[in-house]
């Protein structure tokens, strides 16, 4: 139990829809690619339905995740503010993970190298996990500033 007496329940917002609903529509047109290119390569194929479906489940139990914040690893001391944060920063990390699935797919369609992705995901989510720390860092210093 939370020192703070946070009892932290997540219904469902906008946010979370447009989210999931981002995430879903990425991960479909990923797939709608890997079966254009079934079509054409079936060996190329195979590999993009492997990695377009172990993303479309790791995407679903992040989303899932989002609804359970006790599941997180956050301090018991920590303010409400990081829960909030935590829980947008998961979100985020999902659409970007069906971005990365979509943009790897798209790499491989068009033989081009499969690394582009990965520097623009790391160029995404660098800032992302910066303001997900600055946010954590702000929201702690002013609640022990309070006390």
């Amino acid at each position: 139990m939370n020192k703070n007496n946070i009892n932290f329940q997540v219904h469902r917002t906008k946010e979370g829809t447009i989210c999931e609903v981002v995430s879903g529509l990425l991960l479909l047109i990923s797939l709608i690619l890997c079966f254009i290119m079934l079509s054409q390569t079936p060996e190329g194929a195979a590999a993009m339905f492997i990695q377009t479906g172990t993303t479309a489940i790791g995407v679903v139990l992040i989303l899932c995740l989002a609804y359970f914040p006790k599941t997180f690893n956050v301090p018991d001391d920590s303010p409400a503010e990081v829960y909030v944060a935590t829980i947008r920063f998961v979100r985020i990390v999902a659409v970007l993970m069906s971005l990365l699935a979509l943009s790897i797919t798209t790499a491989t369609y068009l033989s081009l190298s499969p690394t582009l992705p990965l520097v623009g995901f790391g160029i995404i989510f660098v800032p992302a996990l910066a303001w997900y720390l600055y946010v954590c860092w702000k929201a702690k210093k002013s609640s022990h500033s309070k006390l």
